[in-house]
């Protein structure tokens, strides 16, 4: 899987592809700006008028359901059913799910009504979208819901299921994130605690994985997208701690690390294990 991450990333940085991510306007800069530090070029169009025409022209979809209102969610059914019909790569970020029956139910109809490519949560979005209780904190992972050693393949189990349910790969992020297209399943143990202290690492994963699916795939973009950001938080953070830094300097050194990484760093760092599911 190294390998074919390596390829993503080299594809990614030959092809530049156009990402449009209708997105979190908490985040929607670092969002745009993750995608030109990996390599690809984002558009952050979300009125109807012009969806048609943007998705048209474009090689991957990210919707993210950070900020609601009903235009929002309308043009997000547009643009998801214009994208299928195109045949490029929709990324789903469900935010908040679990934290409001407003936010499942419409996480639901995206799920019914586009089917997306690939599923981005953290595991206490991913446990809601699967029926699953979980205690809510907003959107962010409850603690009770950290994937860890002892239970891993428990919960891979459940991303596994979410995925033949709804055909699609899921990527449920944390200390350990679970990628699965139903078929394979993939853990993988990169990252640090510092990414959890910025906001809105989680939708830059989900613009990423847009680029990354663009490249590379489904599967192989999912992996490659938490990859990318676990080995960028890493270099981030080592940085940080040696200089006595905060996160504010660890946010930068994060966008930075991502621009900066190489195929050797993924083959001498990257932590993915898994494979064919038994």
């Amino acid at each position: 899987m190294l390998l074919e991450i390596v390829k993503t990333l080299q594809k990614l940085r030959q092809e530049k592809p156009l990402i449009d991510c209708i997105t979190n306007r908490v985040t929607i800069n670092d969002c745009a700006n993750i995608l030109l530090a990996a390599g690809g070029s984002p558009i952050m169009a979300e009125d109807e008028r012009e969806i048609d025409e943007i998705i048209s022209i474009s090689q991957g979809l990210v919707l993210n359901l950070g900020i609601l209102d009903q235009k929002i969610v309308s043009t997000m059914l547009m643009a998801g059913k214009k994208a299928k019909q195109t045949g490029i790569p929709v990324i789903f970020d469900p935010v908040g799910a679990g934290a409001s029956r407003l936010r499942d139910d419409l996480a639901q109809m995206i799920l019914n009504e586009v089917r997306p490519d690939v599923i981005r949560g953290n595991f206490s979005e991913i446990r809601a979208l699967s029926g699953a209780a979980i205690q809510s904190r907003g959107v962010d992972a409850a603690a009770e819901d950290a994937v860890n050693e002892e239970n891993m393949q428990v919960c891979g189990k459940m991303v596994q299921e979410l995925a033949t349910k709804y055909q699609c790969t899921v990527c449920a992020t944390g200390a350990i994130d679970l990628v699965s297209d139903g078929e394979q399943i993939f853990y993988i143990k990169n990252g640090d605690p510092m990414l959890c202290d910025v906001t809105g690492t989680g939708c830059m994963c989900s613009a990423l994985t847009g680029a990354t699916c663009a490249a590379g795939g489904a599967l192989n973009g999912a992996v490659a997208a938490v990859v990318l950001l676990g080995l960028a938080g890493e270099y981030a953070a080592e940085a940080c701690r040696k200089n006595g830094d905060g996160i504010g300097t660890f946010r930068v050194k994060m966008m930075d690390a991502i621009y900066l990484i190489r195929e050797k760093d993924i083959m001498e760092r990257g932590e993915v294990y898994g494979g064919e599911l038994l």
